[in-house]
């Protein structure tokens, strides 16, 4: 909420409250009835603040995945980066958008030192220069295109951060 939103609803609650406490104070029960306009001032604040209402719940609901959330042709993937801007993709999310990519056990005895279980939640993830390697005989086009978008959008990004300097989440 900005200092501005507050600063006017501060003042329309202000200006309410000691309309309608003067106007009961002289006129009684009809002088609530009668100020009860003055509720107005306070509802424009009010109605700016349902503004804030979509964002807060996008931020509520992707508040277990903040910073991890990716999304590749509308199907959500779960993507970890770590220190060294190593992108840890979760094995089930890929699977969901390449039904052919190997079982976990295969995956971990063909790349042994990029298949791990870990991250939150714990689940299967391969790094995505591991992932690159075991699909880079793949014909099928949209594997192609699923690891272009993994390199182009994602660990392209986080190794620029890291020769930046810059925090990587």
């Amino acid at each position: 909420m900005s200092s501005k939103t507050f600063i006017n609803l501060a003042f329309g609650i202000a200006v309410s409250v000691a309309v309608l406490y003067g106007m009961w104070h002289w006129y009684g029960p009809f002088g609530l009835v009668f100020g009860m306009p003055v509720i107005a001032i306070l509802a424009i604040p009010f109605l700016e603040m349902f503004g804030l209402i979509p964002f807060l719940a996008k931020w509520f609901a992707f508040r277990k995945v903040a910073g991890r959330y990716y999304e590749y042709r509308g199907r959500p993937v779960d993507i970890e980066i770590d220190g060294e801007a190593t992108c840890w993709v979760s094995t089930a999310d890929i699977r969901k958008i390449l039904p052919s990519l190997p079982s976990d056990p295969v995956l971990a005895r063909l790349q042994p030192n990029d298949v791990e279980e870990g991250g939150e939640p714990r689940t299967w993830r391969i790094a995505s220069r591991a992932l690159a390697v075991v699909l880079q005989k793949a014909t099928d086009p949209e594997t192609t295109r699923f690891c272009q978008w993994l390199d182009t959008q994602v660990a392209q990004p986080a190794r620029k951060r890291l020769q930046r300097r810059m925090p990587i989440r």
